[in-house]
């Protein structure tokens, strides 16, 4: 059944249709409602365009590369020291090619035989910060605490207790790490050659742990003088905290402008992938083809290739390349990377394509869209393919599937991106269906389906003309107390014809409801509202049935009397009805033997103006009417044994008796036959005596 809540005064007046939806008002706007889903969605009803352009995220985050002061940090270890004279040329030449495990076996060496215990300490530091640049874990995460303890309160302790940060920060706690980096910065002199670099690792570590805008004050700051490579990084890292804070133009703005001056974008995949999202997402699909191209080669290998992939396809589509070039593209991904999420992507895009150029029928089309949301490892690709799904439903003309399927995806992803689009896919077409459904007499399918809905009816997404449908299938199934309540309520919440359009239906299910007092309250109402309207006479009507049947005979006949009151046969027919229930006999023949009801023929206005006419004692008119009903059930044995006893009060005892014999043998009903029977011996009676007195004369 349907429930609508109301959120205002109605409550009161209808507390069984105000339960479920708390604090919502069915509201009848004639104005746009921008809350409505297919107001809200920016595709409308326009289900092939979101299946051409809708895009769920695509989320590609590499590893954060830290960054680290220039090789190596001991070189900035006062007193300045020729970094020739202890690290040695051979691996200078070496820390160009980042060759730093070979570095770190050499250093091994020298620190085996080194006797310069400035040297060695330089020595030590390096090989650590060497192994930490390999990306080794745990022998430099043992070593550099070893240092800072060996070497406590110096400047050696304190390059060894950031790298030691770093280590953190990669591998295990990024939240310890920005905490323990605040603390050891501070320790670093204004003069300090590594604290532009430390400043700026301290604003990675910000960023990493969901604090942009520490970040922005790190970096803004004018304290701190950058050399030209660390400033690179500052205007990188200044880019990155555009982009996370979801300023995405100025995240443009910079991001190439350092594109425009510098390679340094190519060599951090994370500000890569930033900065291709930021192309993508500003339609700059040339430039987002060259940077989703060099992150590919960058991440090779990594679980995020297959997206990045896929967006590269995408930024080809985009940038105009034909889709018979671009669905190898995403075949390719699939064939490489299945049950990926690039995977899943692909999947749905080259159905997207497909189904728009005529290549796949939607039902092949809703097949795969169905299966990738079951199997698809991303919830967002689910929901995406699913709504789809949906769609093609919609446009195959299969709506009452199309509702179904959007209906399970409502309850399946509460709190899903596409929320807006399936609650408008439904609102599209739930009219039609229930439409459709009322129309096919599955009235109990059409309720159910409301109900299932009811939240778009309760916040006036669903217009009034639906309500009225509703409660038409609620009449057809005779519930119609409910459909009274249905259409009480359009006519609280409606205007103008839609309120004159609801009182009529709504007055009959009140009076099918046994409502009597409120079918008089309404139609009262109704004739004050619309004396005009062309349904008065029907309202007329039900307000004396109504009267009628609540025992209030007197307040019918006096609205029946009233000489402005509108006429109709039915009309008419119920007040001769209530005039003979009154034993009001002459009204009732001048109503049926007037111009009114001249159309009325049959048993029932036979036997009404018949027994009217007995009743008046106007015998020589009823003969011919009971003489018609004697060939009419249910009233041949009545009509019958009116005519016999017309014919005994019209002193004709032979006729009378003769058609009282003829009802005793051929009558149909026990009880005027067993009439007829004592009828019959009281004439018998009474002949004997007469024709006694008569031989005795």
């Amino acid at each position: 059944m349907l429930d609508i809540q109301l959120g205002n005064p109605l409550s009161a007046r209808y507390p069984d249709l105000s339960t479920g939806l708390h604090g919502l008002t069915l509201l009848n706007r004639e104005e746009i409602d921008f809350t409505n889903p297919i107001y809200a969605s920016s595709y409308g009803t326009d289900w092939k365009l979101f299946i051409r352009t809708y895009e769920s995220p695509v989320i590609i985050q590499p590893h954060f590369l830290y960054s680290l002061p220039p090789f190596p940090l001991a070189a900035a270890i006062k007193p300045a020291t020729e970094t020739l004279n202890w690290l040695g040329k051979e691996n200078i030449i070496l820390s160009r090619h980042q060759a730093w495990l070979q570095i770190a076996e050499n250093l091994k060496l020298q620190l085996e035989k080194e006797g310069n215990e400035g040297y060695r300490k330089r020595q030590l530091l390096t090989y650590a910060e060497c192994l930490v640049r390999a990306d080794k874990y745990e022998e430099p995460y043992k070593l550099l605490q070893q240092i800072g303890l060996t070497y406590p309160d110096t400047t050696l302790a304190n390059y060894a207790d950031i790298l030691f940060i770093y280590v953190l920060a990669r591998y295990e706690d990024p939240y310890l790490a920005a905490i323990d980096i605040n603390k050891e910065q501070k320790k670093l002199q204004k003069d300090d050659p590594l604290l532009p670099y430390i400043n700026i690792f301290h604003a990675e570590l910000a960023l990493v742990t969901g604090h942009p805008k520490r970040a922005d004050k790190l970096l803004a700051g004018d304290d701190i003088a950058y050399p030209q490579n660390a400033d690179l990084l500052r205007l990188l890292r200044q880019a990155d905290t555009y982009f996370i804070s979801g300023d995405t133009i100025k995240a443009l703005i910079a991001y190439n402008k350092l594109d425009q001056k510098t390679s340094i974008i190519g060599t951090h995949p994370r500000s890569l992938a930033q900065y291709a999202d930021t192309l993508y997402n500003h339609q700059r699909y040339a430039k987002s083809v060259k940077s989703y191209r060099s992150l590919v080669k960058l991440i090779n290998g990594t679980d995020l290739q297959p997206q990045a992939m896929f967006r590269l396809a995408m930024s080809r589509l985009h940038n105009g390349e034909k889709w018979t070039k671009t669905i190898p593209l995403f075949s390719q991904i699939q064939n490489a990377f299945p049950g990926s999420e690039g995977d899943f992507r692909a999947r749905i895009k080259i159905t997207d394509i497909k189904f728009l150029h005529g290549i796949l029928s939607a039902g092949r089309a809703a097949e795969i869209y169905g299966q990738t949301g079951r199997e698809a490892n991303k919830k967002q690709l689910r929901e995406e393919a699913l709504v789809k799904q949906a769609m093609i439903q919609a446009l195959a003309g299969n709506h009452e599937t199309s509702i179904t399927l959007a209906m399970k995806i409502l309850r399946d992803f509460r709190h899903g991106h596409l929320t807006t689009e399936t609650e408008a896919l439904i609102i599209s077409q739930l009219p039609a269906v229930l439409k459709k459904m009322t129309g096919d007499k599955r009235y109990i399918d059409a309720l159910v389906l409301a109900k299932q809905n009811r939240k778009f009816f309760a916040r006036g997404w669903l217009g009034t003309d639906l309500l009225f449908d509703l409660a038409h299938a609620y009449e057809q199934l005779g519930a119609y107390d409910r459909a009274g309540r249905v259409y009480q309520y359009i006519l609280d919440v409606a205007a103008g014809k839609n309120q004159e359009k609801a009182y009529v239906p709504m007055i009959r299910a009140l009076y099918n409801s046994g409502r009597y007092d409120l079918v008089e309250d309404y139609g009262d109402q109704y004739f004050s509202r619309f004396p005009d309207s062309p349904a008065k006479a029907a309202v007329y009507l039900l307000r004396i049935k109504a009267l009628r049947a609540g025992g209030e005979t007197e307040a019918a006949v006096r609205l029946l009397e009233r000489p402005d009151r509108p006429s109709s046969p039915e009309i008419e027919k119920t007040a001769a009805h209530l005039f003979f229930d009154l034993n009001k006999w002459q009204k009732v023949i001048t109503l049926l033997t007037g111009k009114k009801l001249s159309s009325w023929t049959g048993g029932e206005r036979d036997y009404l103006l018949a027994e009217s006419l007995f009743q008046s004692k106007q015998y020589e008119k009823a003969i011919p009417v009971f003489r018609r009903l004697a060939e009419e059930e249910p009233y041949s044995d009545q009509a019958m044994f009116r005519l016999a006893e017309i014919y005994e009060k019209i002193g004709k005892p032979d006729k009378a008796l003769n058609q009282f014999k003829q009802l005793a043998e051929k009558g149909k009903d026990t009880r005027w036959k067993k009439l007829a029977e004592e009828e019959i011996k009281i004439i018998g009676l009474g002949l004997d005596t007469f024709n006694r007195v008569q031989g005795g004369k």
